[in-house]
């Protein structure tokens, strides 16, 4: 070995024992632990606005990602209280006897459930997505095609559009739970 370091799991190295270069090794100097504690202190004691200024990318990046779960949520919620709406009845809705437009059970269900099933396929995908590309740019990917899959769902004409456009709407609404 002629004094060379000896690689063996990483862990040893020759002339030494294993056991102890490694505990030597996992143990952070006191100057690291101290300067870690420093600076911890000061980020605790460091006001909103000096916070804002100091991580101006790490505060925008948090808000990016919660307005978009809130928004997931209010997508959500808002699609299935468009039965209720006169012009969307008219349009999507059979004529009733009593001359009212009414979405018939089974229409409502079907769309009812139609993002959660995109939700759930969005949530297996996000995990293989997202250990490929990271977290990151998959929230990004994800927001994107949101966008598009919306127009999807604003400019249906028909019961079946609407139906495509709520299950790969689903698909980025669920790559955002996760």
């Amino acid at each position: 070995m002629n004094g060379q370091q000896h690689v063996d799991g990483g862990a040893e190295m020759q002339g030494t024992s294993g056991a102890s270069q490694r505990d030597e090794m996992d143990m952070p100097s006191s100057s690291l632990v101290d300067g870690a504690a420093a600076a911890t202190d000061a980020e605790h004691r460091m006001g909103l606005w000096a916070s804002f200024k100091r991580y101006p990318k790490a505060v925008g990046w948090s808000a990016f990602l919660s307005l978009a779960i809130i928004m997931e949520g209010f997508d959500t919620a808002l699609l299935a209280n468009l039965f209720a709406y006169p012009p969307f009845k008219e349009k999507f809705g059979q004529l009733q006897p009593d001359g009212t437009y009414e979405l018939t059970a089974s229409w409502q269900a079907g769309l009812s459930n139609a993002a959660l099933a995109g939700e759930i396929a969005g949530l297996f995908l996000n995990g293989i997505i997202a250990e490929r590309i990271g977290y990151r740019y998959t929230m990004i990917g994800a927001l994107s095609m949101i966008t598009v899959f919306i127009f999807i769902i604003f400019t249906s004409q028909s019961l079946t559009q609407l139906l495509v456009g709520e299950i790969l709407a689903g698909i980025p609404w669920g790559q955002s739970w996760c």
